[in-house]
């Protein structure tokens, strides 16, 4: 085989075959075609495991989101059990609590009416002294002055 420089430039070379015949080339493509076949099956096959393993790891990696979707869900139902407990028992201590001071604003609401009664009662004494002593006053004042 030679070398010739292509065009422009004379740092690439291409080999160049000397003149062969029609027959040795189309062996030569033949030779060449059962060589392509044969990587061309090789790499098929290649491919195909590839595809086999690609398909059996997406499925391993599927089961295995799903396993860990529903081990979450069980967790986070568990700990949403728990709230929902505390929860109840805040508002069960809450409602006590409330319970307990509107019973005691009941009783002050009682203890206010009975102030407020016995008020009444020493105002409506007073009131009645005020107007005996005025009487009083008053005829003490006619009987003084005429």
């Amino acid at each position: 085989m030679a070398e010739e420089e292509v065009k422009g430039d004379p740092k690439k070379k291409v080999k160049t075959e000397g003149k062969k015949s029609v027959k040795s080339l189309q062996q030569g493509i033949e030779a060449e075609k059962q060589k392509m076949g044969a990587y061309s099956k090789r790499f098929g096959t290649t491919v195909k495991s590839l595809q086999a393993d690609f398909k059996s790891h997406t499925k391993d990696l599927k089961e295995a989101a799903l396993n860990m979707r529903e081990e979450g869900e069980k967790k986070m139902k568990g700990k949403i059990n728990k709230f929902k407990g505390e929860i109840k028992a805040a508002t069960k201590l809450m409602g006590d609590k409330v319970d307990k001071f509107k019973g005691e604003i009941k009783d002050q609401i009682k203890e206010n009416k009975g102030a407020v009664a016995k008020i009444e009662g020493g105002v409506k004494l007073l009131l009645s002294e005020i107007n005996k002593t005025k009487n009083d006053f008053k005829s003490y004042t006619k009987a003084f002055w005429g």
